[in-house]
């Protein structure tokens, strides 16, 4: 007995330490993968912002966590199209939204010189009192004004806001652009619904570009203080991002240098991590989880509300705005008369009743300046029928009686005469074209569809960042498949998923570059654009097919792997088994 307690003690002295394994197991690879995958894709979707309370965020968040693992390219083609919405916005707003200029917190010297009476005017102190000075012209201009016209105090406001001319203390940053492209600004429709039942319209990209260039101060005048004041952006979650991702691309390196093979499903791991990497470059600067966007309220929302049901095309997106329903704008359905050309005897009166039966022949004043009638021989198109459902459906999605009579409702009244308000104030009624589509939700679905930019540089980037997804796929060439059908369909798979995109962009800068000015290059141009685009064309049919077999393939056949290792994949490479992660 004492022979035995003095091994078992000698047996504790000796085993302090117990190295960690050299080797790891089937289950280990999988958790590994899952775990990367989940917090890098979880922590790099940015969501938009729901229109209005009912909307729930987290399932929202879980549908764009799904789309990132099946097709993270296309998660990765969306946010560059956010970005480059976010500063086109940004621009535009630079260019028409008038800044207050603040002046500069006077130095110690500045102060100490005003103080025995020599205080330095600079160049900036005069810029400022001519900028001060006239802009109190303008107030007394606008008080004059507001006074001729006999508007209340409760209006000033309002009526200040509708002559467009206050500065802004707030300029747009990035922040600011990703705020709007994202649904940050809402219009109150409660007059009109929208889609029968929304009471908020989400203004899009080409919504806030018409108001910045006609009725900018009707943009909310916000901080980027109090946009990030919103955002509930974690910094252990970036944390954990940094270091999970750190960890997996060392361990990979790691394997690579010291010649062990890696499973597919670390090829497929690390395409997608690095394409959440450039996710979460693209969209930093994008606000994190917002609940509640700003609601813009007053009868000019309402009147835009209007404005741009009827000039809009209604669009309705489906599977992550991979595919889109778009309808027919109501003003395809209509006449817009000037108010000197309307006939007195066609005009339909309008005094309250809830219905009003109105005839091609018949017109209807909306405001001072402008008059609608319908056109005859128009049939609804099914499609808007399908998007507004059964509830509050406006008039155009409804079958005409036989001598080609309409039924207005209340809320098509009230539509037209708000919006023939909007359209005293800015150009009139423009022809509906298809970028001014108003939608649901807003946000990452009204984005440009998948198509290349028609600049070149845009467009080099989008296939840039497709094909550097792609490339990490090319390590599996040489790993070990169960068949040599297997591998040789990975190794297609792979040159597929590099070269294709590389043809998209090669034929899409002929076509929209080809030299147009001198007469050799206009021959050129109308020679190769033709062809150009019926090879884009084919090209784009055929990559969508082929890119849906290919990420289908690739997961399926990381998976298989699995039962097929090769003895190598189980050992660790010697910096990776002190490395922290998550497993």
């Amino acid at each position: 007995m004492d022979t035995l307690a003095a091994q078992s003690a000698s047996t504790v002295d000796t085993s302090s330490w117990y190295p960690s394994p050299t080797f790891r197991g089937t289950w280990q690879i999988i958790s590994t993968c899952i775990s990367t995958l989940i917090i890098c894709i979880w922590n790099a979707t940015h969501i938009d912002i729901p229109p209005n309370r009912q909307m729930r965020t987290f399932p929202e968040k879980v549908r764009w966590l799904i789309a990132g693992l099946l097709a993270p390219d296309w998660l990765l083609l969306r946010a560059f199209d956010q970005l480059c919405s976010a500063r086109q916005l940004s621009k535009f707003a630079g260019d028409c939204l008038e800044v207050e200029q603040m002046m500069a917190a006077p130095t110690w010297r500045d102060r100490l010189w005003r103080c025995v009476g020599r205080g330095p005017r600079n160049k900036l102190s005069s810029r400022l009192s001519e900028f001060s000075a006239e802009f109190e012209q303008i107030v007394q201009w606008a008080e004059e004004e507001l006074e001729s016209r006999k508007v209340g105090d409760a209006d000033a406001d309002s009526a200040a806001m509708q002559f467009g001319f206050l500065p802004r203390k707030n300029a747009w940053t990035l922040t600011h652009g990703y705020y709007a492209a994202m649904g940050g600004f809402v219009l109150d429709s409660s007059p009109t619904p929208v889609f029968g039942t929304e009471t908020r319209l989400v203004l899009t990209p080409w919504m806030l570009d018409f108001l910045m260039k006609r009725a900018p101060n009707l943009i909310p005048d916000l901080s980027e203080d109090d946009i990030l004041c919103q955002s509930k952006s974690d910094g252990l979650a970036k944390a954990l991002l940094v270091v999970q991702l750190l960890y997996f691309a060392v361990s990979c390196i790691a394997r690579l240098a010291q010649s062990l093979p890696l499973s597919l499903l670390e090829v497929w791991t690390l395409a997608h991590a690095l394409g959440t990497i450039f996710v979460y470059a693209i969209w930093w600067k994008k606000p994190l989880n917002i609940s509640k966007p700003t609601v813009i309220t007053g009868m000019r929302a309402r009147e835009f509300a209007a404005y741009f049901q009827m000039i809009g095309t209604p669009s309705i997106s489906r599977l992550t705005g991979i595919w889109s329903a778009t309808g027919t704008a109501e003003m395809d359905y209509l006449e817009i008369i000037p108010y000197q050309y309307v006939e007195d005897s066609g005009i339909v009166s309008y005094e309250g009743q809830e219905t009003l039966t109105m005839l091609p022949t018949q017109s209807m004043l909306v405001s001072e300046d402008y008059a609608f009638s319908i056109k005859a021989n128009m049939a609804p198109d099914s499609k808007n029928r399908n998007m507004f459902g059964k509830t509050f459906c406006p008039w155009y999605t409804k079958e005409r009686g036989s001598n080609g009579s309409i039924t207005l409702g209340r809320a098509d009244i009230v539509r037209w005469r708000l919006a023939g308000c909007a359209a005293a104030q800015v150009d009139g009624f423009p022809q509906p074209e298809s970028s001014a589509r108003y939608t649901k939700i807003g946000g990452l679905e009204t984005t440009r569809p998948f198509s290349l930019s028609s600049r070149s540089r845009e467009s080099i980037i989008q296939i840039t960042l497709v094909t550097t997804y792609a490339l990490p796929h090319i390590l599996g060439w040489n790993a070990a498949f169960p068949t040599p059908v297997e591998h040789a369909l990975w190794r297609l798979a792979s040159v597929m998923a590099v070269a294709f995109p590389t043809a998209i962009v090669g034929v899409s800068v002929i076509a929209n570059n080809a030299p147009p000015d001198a007469a050799h290059g206009r021959a050129i141009s109308h020679m190769l654009r033709p062809l150009a685009v019926f090879t884009n064309a084919i090209l784009g049919s055929l990559s969508i097919i082929l890119y849906i077999l290919s990420n289908v393939y690739f997961l399926v056949e990381s998976l298989r792997q699995l039962y097929y290792l090769p003895d190598d994949v189980s050992l660790l490479p010697n910096l990776s088994i002190y490395f922290p992660h998550f497993s």
